[in-house]
């Protein structure tokens, strides 16, 4: 079912201060760096192969984000993986007991779409012994 790894979504307090860290030391610049005002974050976006790697510095102290951070400190927030059949898929899991995350205002059975256009899913953790499993479309 995985296919490969979409990307890593990674939670930092300074998006700037990790975007010159991963610079200095490993000769990376990002093709996207942005600030999304909508979802309260600032981010910056490397595409390595199929993968993209996301730096994300949450911007309100009330976000799920920051409010994850705050507990948790810095770190991986949850690894996305590119699968076939989505469609398929994502029903099944439900079937099976799976929650899904989500916001009734994003979501369509279950189905969100991300601000960079890609469909994905969320499985609760508390349906998957505390991991956060995203699943993405592969196109």
């Amino acid at each position: 079912m995985f296919k490969y790894v979409h990307h890593i979504h990674y939670l930092v307090h300074d998006r700037d201060a990790m975007v010159e860290y991963l610079e200095k030391n490993f000769g990376m610049k990002p093709d996207h760096l942005f600030e999304d005002k909508d979802l309260h974050r600032k981010e910056a976006g490397y595409d390595i192969g199929k993968t993209q790697l996301q730096i994300v510095e949450p911007t309100d102290t009330e976000s799920t984000q920051a409010q994850h951070l705050a507990k948790h400190g810095p770190g991986v927030y949850h690894v996305a993986w590119a699968i076939d059949n989505f469609e398929k898929v994502v029903p099944e899991l439900v079937a099976k007991g799976n929650k899904i995350k989500y916001t009734k205002e994003l979501a369509r059975e279950n189905i969100l779409k991300s601000p960079r256009g890609y469909q994905n899913c969320n499985i609760d953790p508390a349906s998957s012994h505390g991991v956060w499993f995203q699943l993405v479309r592969e196109d």
